[in-house]
Order: structure tokens, then C-alpha cells, then sequence
């Protein structure tokens, strides 16, 4: 490696150009890459959404849920199949395991799905089949209020805002919710159509058919050729109305016909208010920074438009702020740490233009690794930007201890510059070398490795720290030298200062282990028993909750209600929150609805203006909300904080009601248990629905078959979509189906009209009876068994390693039918497979690491010697974990994992040192003595500067991306584990290295007496 410093000293115009360029490539990337929230992945999953409006979820589950679960299971590769049936629409998820190509796999969906188009009901609009990729998440999500009625206000808003924000440079779509297009209705009059004996489904294909634009081909004449373009298209409603459906019978005799706003389904406010959702979507290679400003600047213009006067238009989620707050927590803690890295490297080094030639390190690495990311096509995210923020302690590391060995040179060859720097730069280069590649190494399982749903994130990390230490390491050995050579004074000890003083005290001490040989190892074995209580003291939760300012208010509805009900009912707790907002810190409140679900939003105060916090709130209003009538309003955790806060039980069977029973007893039992605050079935209790009891005898004595019947039940009640009529508002929905006032009763059900074959007309109600039953609210299934998930909220102070015993202690003593079982839901398997998979990449780093130590010294004895560091890295995080009360979470397992590769370098370039001192011709007590001593300095260094670098962090509240897990467990494990590694490593690494290296002469001895080789020959090995 030293040869590179060798083509350095000798043209350092060149190697200064070289640099300035690569400095120059990364500033101009740095501009050019692109800025996201997360970096852009596809998850290995589909999504099948299926809407069915006005079903039932049996219904749902039976004619679309059920047969697309069967053709899509026979496909290769499926993890795990979950569903959703509801009165409205069938969800179906297919995961395929992290590896799977999403692209072949989506379409070999859709084929699967096309296949059996015909076995699923004729009236499904269309299937929409969704990947997931990061990039398609909403970069802004706004809300829009009025004091005046927005309900009918789409054409408004489509006009003025909508279309503009679509106009805008970087936006791909922008989505509006809450308020319904309008539609054309046909609303049949029950009295009417019997009258005139109107056959509802020949109605239906009638004025399908009569609505039509087709090309019929091409003529010619006269030497040209024409196309052909029969149009039957309805032009005007009076087209509409003046259709004729029966001999002297027009539609408008039967119906009315109107325009008119679309029924709404689902409804939201803001403070109270009506609101609508608003939300901007951008493309893919789009800045995503820039295109949410361009977003805001375009909003403040449609603002002062008079058309939108008394609009408010509030910001819900600006995924840029959360990039943008990244990128300044990153900037001021590396600027924070860098400053105090100056100040500890100028404290060592006592010389200025040696510690700015040092530091140089930083910037120049950090601008190597943003041009890596810009052309391997990556971003700038909150990922790549920690990777930056880690890398910023560790980038002066080479530096440090190349400059330190040259100018050690310098002084036994003060006239001879080039030869001092070139034999100082020998003398580290292959330990500077490995100790880079040994922090390097630690990434490549996660890399490399198999992927999961935490490595698939990692690798960005792991990219930029690599990156950020190339670089570090190719000025170490070229420009650092260059420079030092010509730098004519050198840092030295003076006698009776205080780092003069320290080392002597630091050899004195090594000295007396190194005579007291088994008594320090007895030291050693003693520190790691009274290690023991912060092993078990330390809480271990992989993603814990977190005090997030934002808390979401689930109502658990007991059933299927009119929106107003549910509106009415929301806009109780509504005003009872704004009416305490100064006293729960509220900041707004927003609420989401639909006649089956509700939720509310409730956006706490932050910054100076928080005095509580969120907990301690939420646990005040579950005390004080008032009580609805049509739900149970409780707080959902699993939205809140992570999948820690919220756990599921999983029930698996045949039968819903069976398993709603036996939730209902887990709930029971589980409430019971320590550290459970709440419980409650994810499904809902069910609300009622009709069913209609064909009798299939009578029902074809009269010429009727069960699929006429439903299907004339399902157009008068559901209704039924036409055709899109084309006119000035553009493609409008048209939609058939019997007056609201004529399908309210069962008195009016009863009296259907039904028509057979011959056209004769039949009441339902002499063809089939009814009853009014209980049913659920929405079906789940997972695997293709019939599930319903128990959610439990935990108390912040429990974990879900402390819960788990908990729980399935209580289960198991529960009786569960045959075919019928429980299991632990997926948080927790989750977090099992993310701990096993870290505590796998822990091991092959460990083996990596080794492999590479002992490629160095060409031993086996030596690496294990330094691999003890690692041991007392991780005993030094789990006592600063104890001592500040840190949970370990898998931030923490990141900092364990770049942690290896830091530590060692130590004992690396310690070890490497006393080996050549040996060579050299030292004994092996002095060789100890004068290596460690000759290396206090840098290490000293090194770890002041990383420990300093990573210390905003470390004591402050930063999260990941803004909102995200926090990066203090990350930094406290690499601060904790590097000191505490390093004082006993300083202390006691001499002492092991010692004793390794007598057991390697007594295995030699061994060895050598088996094979009958003389004493001496053994002891000179």
C-alpha cells in the first residue's frame, strides 16, 4: 500500500489535481443528487383490491375473495396470503419473500386473475392490482376546510387546484378525497316500473347497449377511403330520458333522471369542519425538496384566487420537512462534532496546521462518498445521510495514525524528510489497511447476505459509511503524507506535560499486569461477573414506542351506520377535544370516516410549547373522552408508535362466529394480564344485514331461478353502473338503481318485482323470505383459513420480550375447539426474524473480521487476541444501556455491527506495531512495553474523535427522518461500547496478547516433540 505514497511524494501537483477533482465531482453531485424521504424499493408484496359497492362480506368473500386466493395460491414462492372481505370491497395481499422479482411476479398475477375474469361477478368494475414502492408515497399530504359548504364543491376544486398542482414540473398525480365527482343517477320508481312490468335486467342491458361508439370499418368512394364510426353515444340527459323501454313507455316515465353529486361514502374533518384530503403524489426521478416547494409556492398563488376565498388549505405531512430536518440534524451534529473533534485532535497534537491537515479528511471523504452515491444511481435519504453522520468520527482515524507514525520518523530522521514519511508510512500502511477493511468487512452480510426487510434498508446505510472510508483512507496514505513531509515541525511529548506524563503512568500500569500476569487475567473474569446485572438489567425491545406528538383515536364501531350517524357521533368527541385544547397541548384535530370505521388524528403541540408528554395525554383521555353510543373510542398503538405499542393475537378456524366468540374470551382473559392497558377485536363486533331465504321449489315452479332473483335484488338495491356518458364536465359516471324512498323498508323489499322467462312478474315475497341477522363487519383470512386478530396495547414500560411469556401463558390455559388454534401475531415474528437475522450478520462480521486479522499476521492466536475487544465493546454497551436507562433496539444492533469493525482497528494497529518491533530484533516484554506506549497517542485520537463525533447524538432527541426511531441507542452503543472496549483493550490487550502468544510456543513445542523436531528449533518459531 505504501507504494501509492510513494507515487504521491513524488508528483504532488497530481496528486493535489486528483484530489481537487474528486472534491469537485462530489460538490457538484452533492447538487445533483436526488432528495428523498426513504430510498426508492420495491417490497416483495402485491396488493389485489377488488371494489364491490353495497355487498355484504360473505357475499364478498364467497364470489371474489375465495376464488382469487385459489388461483393466486397455486403460484411458486408465496410466504404468506392474507385477505380482507367487506361490505364494500375484497383485499387480497401476497407476500413473496425479499428476493422476488415484483415485476415477473405481478404479471404472472394478473394473468392468474384474468384466467378466472369470468367466474367473478359480471358487474365488477375492474381489479386493481398495487406494488409497493417507496417512491409512490404522497410527498405532501394537505386538507382542505371552508366555513361554507365544500361538499358539492369538486368541480371547484378539480378547476383551481386540483389541475394546476398536476401541471407543476416533478408532480406525477394529485388525488382528492372527500368530495364526490358527480354522476348521473336513474333513479327508478318502484310504483312505475311494476306498472308497466319493467323488467329491471333487460332495463339494464338495454340502456348498456344503447350507449355505444364502435368502429365499423373502413368504405371507399370516389377514390378515398373512409372510416366508419357509428356513434349512439348519449349526448344530452334528454338522450337519457327519452330512451324507450317499453312499447308508449319512456325512461322518464319510470325514473327520474338527474345530475347530481355521487353518493359519499366516507367523510372527514379538520377543527370540527368538513374537510377534503388533498394529496400530491411526484415522479419517481423528480428532486423530491423541490417539488414540494414548487407544490407550496403554487398553493400560496391558488390561495389569494378569489374563486377560493374562505378555503383553507392546511399541510397534514410534508414528507420534505421530514428530509429536510434530517439533513440540518445531520449537518449541525457533524459541524457539533467535528468542531470537538479539532479541539481533541489540536489537544494531542499541540499544532495547528497539523490538525487542519488531519481534518481534511472529513470533508474530502464525505465528497468521495457523495459522487459513490451519485453514480450508483442512489439518493440522498434519511438513510444515506446517517451512513454520513456515522462516518464523520471515524474519517480521521487513518489520518491520525499515519501523520502520528511520520512524524515519529521525523525524528530519528530529521534531515531526511521523504525517507522519514515514505518508512513512516510503511510501517502502518498494512495495518491502516486492514483496520479499514475490518470496518468495511462488517457490512458485507448485510450487503451481500440475504435480504430482509431490515438489510434492504442497512445496505444504504452501510454503502455510504463505505464509501466515506475508501476516501478516508486513500488521503492517509497520498495526501496526508504529501503534506507531512512538508510540515517541518513535529508534535512531540514535552517532558512533564500532561500526555508526557499520562504515558509514562500508562507504562508503569502495563508494566505490573504484565508482571501479575494471573492476577490480571483473574481481573479480567471478575469485570465480566459484575458484568452480569446490566446483561439482565438492560430491557431489550427491538421497536419500541416512541413519544410521538401525534395520537390516532380509533372508534371500534359495532356495526355498519349511516355516515351521519357516524359523523354525528365523531363530532361529540370532536368537540370535546377542541374544547380542551390548551389543556391536552392539542394542536389540531383531524377525523376520518366511513359507515363501518372511524378514526381521529390528534396533532399535539411540539417544540417549546409541549409541556407533557404524549403518554402521559393519551392516558388522560381515555379517562375523560365522553362515551358514544355506536363504538368504544380507544388509541391505536400500532399507528402510534411501533409494532411494540400494538400486538396482535391471531384466532384461526372455519367458522367467523365461532372465532368472534373466542375472541371475545381472549379479550377477557388478556386484559388481565400485567403490562396489557386495553384489548379489542380488529374486526369489530359486526353490524346486521338481510338475508334473503330463496325457496329454490316454489322460486322454479314459477319460472324463476335463484341467480334472477339476486341479480334483480342487486340492481334495485346496489344498483348498477352503465356506461360513462361524455359531456361538458367530461366522462361522468352513470348509475341505475331504484329511488332511495323505494328501498327502505321490508315492506318495499317484500314487494320486489321479479320478472321470469315469459315476462311475467313475480313478488319477491312469493319466492323467498327474510330475516335480519348479525354478521360481521368484514372477514380476514390469512394462509386461506378464516382469522380474526385480537390487538393488545402495552403499557410504555413493557416490552414485548417481557410480554410474550405473559401471553402465551394465559393462552395455553385457554380450551380451543378442534380446528381451532391461536398464534402470536406477526409483530412478534417480526421481531424475532429482524434479531435473528442481526445476530446472524454479528456472527459472519465476527468471522469476516478474523479471517482478515489473521490473513495480516499471518497467525491464528493474534486475531483472537483482538477479537477480545469486541467482547469488551459489547459488555461496555449493555453498562451504558443499564446506567442511562437505554432500551436495546435494533438501532442499537447497528451500532453493535459498526462498533466490530472500530474496535479492533486498535488492537490492530497496536498488535501490528509490537510484531514489527519483534522483527526488528526487541524482546518480547519490551516490544510489548514500547508498542503500546508508541500507540497511546493515536488510539487516544481515534477514539476521542469518534466518541466526540457521535455525542449530539448521543444526548439528544434527533430521529430518523424527523419523525422516525431516535439515534441515541445507536450512538450510546458505538460511545459506550469504543470506551469501555478501549480502557480495558489499553490495559489488558498487551496481557492477552502475551498469553496467546505463549500458548502458541507451547503448541509449537507440542507440535514439534510430536513430530520429533529438536527444543530449539521449536522455540525459534
Amino acid at each position: 500500500m505504501w507504494e501509492i505514497t510513494r507515487i504521491a511524494l513524488r508528483r504532488p501537483i497530481t496528486t493535489v489535481m486528483a484530489f481537487i477533482s474528486l472534491a469537485l465531482v462530489g460538490m457538484i453531485s452533492a447538487h445533483l443528487l436526488p432528495l428523498e424521504f426513504l430510498p426508492e424499493e420495491s417490497f416483495p408484496g402485491l396488493f389485489i383490491q377488488v371494489p364491490y359497492q353495497g355487498s355484504s362480506p360473505e357475499e364478498v368473500e364467497r364470489l371474489i375473495t375465495r376464488p382469487i386466493e385459489e388461483v393466486i395460491a397455486t403460484m411458486g414462492s408465496i410466504e404468506r396470503l392474507e385477505s380482507t372481505s367487506s361490505s364494500n370491497s375484497a383485499g387480497v395481499f401476497v407476500f413473496f419473500g425479499w428476493g422476488s422479482d415484483i415485476g415477473v411476479k405481478s404479471v404472472e398475477v394478473r394473468d392468474k386473475i384474468n384466467a378466472i375474469r369470468n367466474d367473478l361477478p359480471d358487474d365488477l368494475l375492474r381489479i386493481n392490482i398495487f406494488k409497493f414502492v417507496t417512491t409512490d408515497q404522497p410527498i405532501l399530504r394537505l386538507r382542505i376546510s371552508s366555513t361554507q359548504n365544500l361538499e358539492n364543491a369538486y368541480d371547484l376544486l378539480e378547476r383551481n387546484l386540483k389541475r394546476p398542482l398536476e401541471r407543476i414540473e416533478g408532480v406525477s398525480r394529485v388525488d382528492l378525497g372527500g368530495v364526490q365527482p358527480p354522476e348521473i343517477r336513474i333513479d327508478l320508481i318502484s310504483d312505475r316500473v311494476s306498472a308497466h312490468n319493467i323488467d329491471l335486467q333487460q332495463l339494464a342491458q338495454q340502456l348498456q347497449a344503447d350507449n355505444f361508439s364502435v368502429t365499423a370499418g373502413m368504405i371507399t368512394s370516389h377514390e378515398k377511403r373512409f372510416l366508419v364510426h357509428p356513434l349512439g353515444q348519449y349526448q344530452t340527459l334528454e338522450d337519457i330520458r327519452d330512451v324507450i323501454v317499453a312499447p308508449g313507455v319512456r325512461l322518464s316515465d319510470i325514473a327520474n333522471v338527474h345530475l347530481t353529486q355521487a353518493e359519499r361514502e366516507f367523510s372527514r374533518h379538520l377543527d370540527g369542519e368538513y374537510a377534503i384530503a388533498l394529496e400530491v403524489y411526484r415522479a419517481s426521478d423528480a428532486n423530491m425538496v423541490a417539488v414540494a416547494n414548487r407544490v407550496m409556492e403554487e398553493i400560496g398563488r391558488i390561495s389569494r384566487l378569489p374563486q377560493m376565498e374562505g378555503i383553507a388549505i392546511f399541510v397534514m405531512d410534508n414528507q420534505a420537512d421530514g428530509v429536510t430536518s434530517s439533513l440540518n440534524d445531520v449537518l449541525n451534529s457533524g459541524l457539533v462534532g467535528a468542531g470537538l473533534s479539532m479541539l481533541v485532535l489540536f489537544f494531542f497534537l499541540r499544532h495547528l496546521p497539523i490538525t487542519l491537515m488531519v481534518t481534511l479528511a472529513v470533508p474530502f471523504s464525505l465528497s468521495l462518498a457523495l459522487a459513490a452515491l451519485y453514480f450508483m444511481g442512489l439518493s440522498l435519504n434519511i438513510l444515506t445521510m446517517m451512513g454520513l453522520m456515522l462516518a464523520i468520527g471515524m474519517l480521521v482515524d487513518n489520518a491520525v495514525v499515519v501523520s502520528e507514525s511520520i512524524f515519529s520518523y521525523k525524528q530519528k530522521y530529521p534531515d531526511d524528510p521523504m525517507r522519514a514519511t515514505l518508512e513512516g508510512t510503511r510501517s502502518v500502511a498494512t495495518a491502516v489497511f486492514a483496520g479499514t477493511l475490518t470496518t468495511i468487512i462488517v457490512f458485507l452480510p448485510i450487503i451481500f447476505g440475504e435480504a430482509s426487510g431490515i438489510t434492504i434498508w442497512l445496505k444504504h446505510v452501510a454503502v455510504t459509511i463505505i464509501f466515506s472510508l475508501i476516501g478516508s483512507l486513500a488521503l492517509a496514505l497520498t495526501m496526508i503524507p504529501m503534506i507531512a513531509a512538508r510540515i517541518s515541525a513535529t508534535p512531540t511529548d514535552e517532558a512533564g506535560s500532561f500526555i508526557a506524563r499520562f504515558r509514562d503512568g500508562y507504562g508503569r500500569m502495563l508494566a505490573w499486569t504484565l508482571r501479575h500476569r494471573w492476577g490480571s487475567v483473574a481481573l479480567i473474569g471478575l469485570l465480566i461477573v459484575v458484568s452480569v446485572p446490566a446483561f439482565t438489567g438492560v430491557k431489550m425491545d427491538m421497536f419500541p414506542q416512541d413519544d410521538s406528538r401525534e395520537l390516532y383515536l380509533d372508534y371500534n364501531l359495532d356495526g355498519v351506520y349511516p355516515l351521519e350517524t357516524v359523523e354525528e357521533n365523531v363530532a361529540r368527541i370532536e368537540n370535546f377535544l377542541l374544547e380542551n385544547k390548551e389543556e391536552y397541548e392539542i394542536r389540531s384535530v383531524y377525523s376520518w370516516m366511513g359507515k363501518d370505521n372511524a378514526s381521529t388524528a390528534i396533532l399535539l403541540t411540539e417544540g417549546d410549547a409541549a409541556t407533557r408528554s404524549a403518554n402521559a395525554i393519551r392516558d388522560e383521555l381515555l379517562k375523560t373522552l365522553p362515551k358514544i353510543a355506536i363504538g368504544d373510542p380507544g388509541f391505536d398503538r400500532n399507528r402510534q408508535g411501533s409494532s411494540a405499542g400494538g400486538i396482535g393475537i391471531e384466532l384461526r378456524g372455519e367458522s367467523t362466529e365461532t372465532l368472534m366468540l373466542l375472541a371475545d374470551e381472549v379479550k377477557r382473559v388478556l386484559r388481565a394480564v400485567p403490562g396489557v392497558m386495553e384489548t379489542k377485536i380488529e374486526n369489530g363486533d359486526g353490524g346486521q344485514e338481510i338475508q334473503v331465504i330463496v325457496d329454490r321449489i316454489r322460486a322454479q315452479q314459477l319460472g324463476l331461478s335463484t341467480q334472477d332473483i339476486a341479480t334483480t335484488i342487486s340492481t334495485a338495491m346496489r344498483g348498477i353502473n352503465l356506461k360513462q356518458f361524455r359531456g361538458s364536465h367530461g366522462e361522468i359516471d352513470i348509475r341505475l338503481a331504484f329511488s332511495e324512498d323505494d328501498h327502505q323498508s321490508l315492506q318495499e323489499l317484500y314487494a320486489l318485482p321479479v320478472h321470469n322467462d315469459a315476462g311475467e312478474e313475480v313478488l319477491l315475497s312469493s319466492v323467498a323470505s327474510l330475516r335480519v341477522v348479525e354478521g360481521p363487519t368484514e372477514i380476514q383470512r390469512t394462509d386461506r383459513a378464516t382469522t380474526v386478530n385480537v390487538q393488545v396495547g402495552l403499557n410504555k414500560d413493557v416490552s414485548m420480550d417481557e410480554i410474550q411469556p405473559r401471553l402465551r401463558a394465559s393462552l395455553e390455559n385457554l380450551s380451543f375447539p378442534e380446528g381451532y388454534s391461536w398464534s402470536l401475531g406477526r409483530s412478534f415474528e417480526e421481531a424475532e426474524e429482524n434479531e435473528s437475522q442481526m445476530g446472524t450478520n454479528f456472527l459472519l462480521a465476527l468471522l469476516l473480521i478474523f479471517i482478515v486479522m489473521a490473513s495480516l499476521f499471518e497467525k491464528i492466536l493474534q486475531p483472537l487476541a483482538i477479537l477480545t475487544g469486541i467482547l469488551f465493546s459489547v459488555i461496555g454497551v449493555f453498562w451504558l444501556f443499564w446506567l442511562t436507562g437505554t432500551v436495546f433496539s435494533m438501532m442499537a444492533w447497528i451500532g453493535i455491527l459498526i462498533l466490530m469493525g472500530v474496535v479492533v482497528n486498535n488492537g490492530i494497529v497496536m498488535l501490528d506495531h509490537v510484531n514489527n518491533l519483534r522483527i526488528a530484533g526487541m524482546g518480547r516484554h519490551d516490544a510489548i512495553l514500547q508498542g503500546a506506549k508508541d500507540r497511546l497517542r493515536p488510539i487516544l485520537m481515534t477514539v476521542s474523535t469518534t466518541v466526540l463525533g457521535l455525542l449530539p447524538l448521543a444526548i439528544g432527541q434527533t430521529q430518523l427522518g424527523g419523525d422516525g426511531p431516535p439515534y441515541y441507542p445507536m450512538a450510546r452503543a458505538i460511545i459506550g461500547g469504543l470506551l469501555f472496549s478501549t480502557v480495558v483493550s489499553l490495559a489488558m490487550l498487551p496481557l492477552i496478547y502475551s498469553l496467546f502468544d505463549d500458548l502458541g510456543i507451547w503448541g509449537n513445542r507440542v507440535w514439534a516433540y510430536a513430530r520429533g523436531l529438536p527444543r530449539e528449533r521449536t522455540d525459534a518459531a
